[in-house]
């Protein structure tokens, strides 16, 4: 008789595999697929869904079945990524010091976020952290044009969610006094978001190279 108690020759059931603590490979998901692309995404690797489907172990059918195209695999890669960073570039400014509003006529003072708008200082360190990504570097060295799109463009399911994670930044703001500006949220959101895009994607737009502290003296400017 073997240790799980199968007979001599007689493959265990799943019950004494259980049992045993001896349980099959797990099969890949969708969200395995995903972290797997963003594994790639972080070293610079530029994402090919042929061999994403051989490291996972599935078929090219079953991966697009799960993810739809390479764009819309990227995009989710590029958002999940994005939305970690801001949440937690967020939850820094908020620890650094006390949301005290500015007093009328009062300057805001670099590296004090408490000074002025948390909004404007979460999107500067985030800009500097995107321009340094290996894997934000990758896409706009080698597939501009496409990584421009799926951020920039209108119908950019990308630009929609980061306009509405900023209109929720600024929504704070207003709330703490912080940015006073006359402008809906959602209306000032739009507008902060194509700043931070034109920043961004400096080189393809201009062929200039990208000026993250302009950046966030714009935002710092505007949002007050």
């Amino acid at each position: 008789m073997s240790r799980d108690g199968s007979a001599p020759g007689e493959p265990p059931t799943p019950l004494q595999r259980q049992l045993t603590g001896t349980r099959a490979p797990a099969r890949p998901t969708p969200l395995d697929a995903l972290a797997a692309a963003r594994h790639w995404f972080n070293q610079g690797r530029k994402l090919d869904i042929q061999a994403l489907a051989a490291e996972l172990g599935v078929s090219r059918v079953t991966l697009h079945r799960w993810v739809g195209t390479r764009e819309q695999l990227l995009v989710e890669v590029l958002w999940v990524s994005s939305e970690r960073a801001l949440t937690r570039l967020h939850e820094q400014v908020e620890a650094e010091g006390p949301a005290r509003p500015r007093q009328p006529g009062q300057p805001g003072q670099p590296g004090q976020p408490g000074q002025h708008s948390h909004t404007a200082e979460v999107l500067g360190r985030w800009v500097r952290e995107v321009l340094a990504h290996p894997g934000h570097r990758q896409l706009a060295s080698e597939e501009s044009e496409m990584f421009v799109r799926l951020l920039t463009h209108d119908a950019s399911l990308f630009q929609r969610r980061l306009i509405e994670l900023v209109r929720e930044l600024l929504v704070e703001d207003i709330a703490a006094g912080r940015v006073t500006i006359d402008l809906e949220p959602l209306e000032l959101a739009y507008t902060v978001v194509r700043i931070v895009e034109s920043f961004v994607h400096t080189p393809a737009i201009t062929g200039c190279a990208p000026d993250p502290d302009g950046n966030a003296r714009v935002l710092r400017a505007l949002l007050r």
